[in-house]
């Protein structure tokens, strides 16, 4: 008789945590866009969010002029606000941040109000980003609503919280993690810079984005599960990534058809018709934008390699990009080598996601090991200092997805969670 009536009281009783434990990773959401919003002026357009900004305006209908007075002011505006805050910190200052701010701005406004482009307007140059559209056709219809810097901040805010969720999603639900470890990998993203380039004015938390899509598709692919729709969905994500940085999908996709054709080469438990199915769509991805951007004639390494080799078009063009390459990318891995030796947090991180990834992937590290792969290609045709977090923030991609299996199989608790066999590697 007790048992009859217990029965569904216990029911309830294990029913009742779950709605608060769901609203965990919108909660973490939420915390994460408080902190940014207290931020204040840390948050700041970039060159390149000039550009985005001009670009969604004349997508929404301003002449190129109008559009680049309007993303000059906000360019402007921010950028006057980060100088202020700035000086405003010096022991010597006596000026009040009011006037700071106002000194900066005018002083940007007017060295740039009868300009073309903050950068240059070398045709050449406005090529590269003319054939990204993704982004500020993203981003136009945010700017139309609230204005550029509002908008476009928005918009940061939704994509690395987009990005933070499709972690949890893809640890949870791809990679069947437990809640606790799904959480961890949300965080991880949040704090680490794949975080906060995702929140920028800038495409990298839209290519972040469909890279994540890229690696849940294909992550269901390697498990045989939803053939089709995972293999749409991969496809789906590759042709997003390709209109917001279509070189840089070349190579992620690239990457991943070489890892999933070595995993049926090294991996018995990963040779099936999902992996195969991974290989050849990735391939095809790869191989549609590199036709794509020679029959249209799309701005290529060799294109960017002068503009880095020519400070952006206004020195002499190089003779020998490539050969300048080499060297220049030696001596950028070199000190980066040296700099994480003296501070080694990033490597100590991706030495434990490896080792957890390795041991317990399940076919998640020959995908987190081909996005980080991808980040580091990008770094060295680009091995720029100063750019060299942003262009190669994929390679925290292990860490997001390593670490959370740390987690779940020597931290996180399991109600009655029975032992499962060792996955491949």
């Amino acid at each position: 008789m007790s048992d009859v009536h217990t029965a569904p009281t216990t029911a309830r009783t294990a029913g009742r945590p779950r709605r608060p434990r769901a609203a965990l990773p919108l909660l973490v959401c939420v915390v994460y866009a408080v902190l940014q919003l207290a931020a204040g002026p840390q948050w700041t357009l970039f060159p390149d969010s000039y550009r985005y900004a001009r670009a969604a305006e004349q997508y929404l209908g301003a002449s190129r002029e109008e559009a680049h007075r309007t993303a000059l002011a906000a360019y402007c505006t921010s950028r006057a606000r980060r100088e202020a805050h700035v000086a405003r910190l010096a022991p010597t200052n006596r000026t009040s941040a009011h006037a700071l701010e106002s000194a900066a701005e005018r002083t940007c406004w007017e060295h740039w109000a009868d300009a073309r482009d903050i950068t240059t307007a070398d045709p050449r140059y406005q090529a590269i980003f003319a054939n990204r559209p993704g982004y500020p056709l993203l981003a136009a219809p945010f700017v139309g609503a609230f204005g550029v810097l509002d908008g476009m901040r928005l918009l940061g805010l939704l994509t690395a919280v987009g990005g933070s969720l499709l972690v949890f999603g893809l640890l949870r639900r791809g990679a069947g993690l437990s809640r606790t470890a799904a959480l961890t990998g949300q965080v991880v993203f949040l704090v680490c810079p794949l975080g906060w380039w995702s929140d920028q004015a800038l495409s990298e938390g839209l290519f972040t984005v469909c890279t994540l899509g890229a690696l849940w598709g294909g992550l269901v692919l390697l498990r045989r599960r939803s053939l089709p729709t995972a293999a749409a969905v991969t496809a789906l994500a590759y042709g997003a990534g390709a209109v917001t940085r279509y070189s840089s999908v070349l190579v992620l996709a690239a990457f991943v058809a070489a890892a999933a054709t070595g995993a049926l080469c090294l991996s018995p438990r990963l040779r099936h018709r999902g992996t195969a199915v991974l290989a050849g769509v990735s391939a095809a991805a790869a191989a549609s934008v590199a036709v794509a951007m020679k029959a249209l004639a799309l701005p290529s390494s060799q294109v960017t390699l002068q503009d880095t080799f020519t400070h952006h078009f206004r020195l002499p063009e190089v003779s020998d990009p490539w050969g300048d390459l080499l060297g220049l990318a030696g001596r950028f891995w070199r000190d980066w080598t040296a700099q994480q030796a003296g501070l080694p947090y990033f490597l100590a991180l991706t030495a434990l996601a490896v080792w957890a990834l390795s041991r317990y992937g399940g076919g998640l590290g020959w995908l987190a090991g081909a996005a980080a792969l991808s980040g580091a290609f990008v770094v060295t045709d680009h091995p720029l200092v100063q750019e060299a977090d942003r262009l190669g923030v994929l390679m925290w991609t292990p860490v997001i997805l390593g670490l959370p299996l740390a987690v779940d199989r020597h931290w996180a608790w399991h109600p009655a969670r029975k032992p499962e066999p060792r996955p491949a590697r």
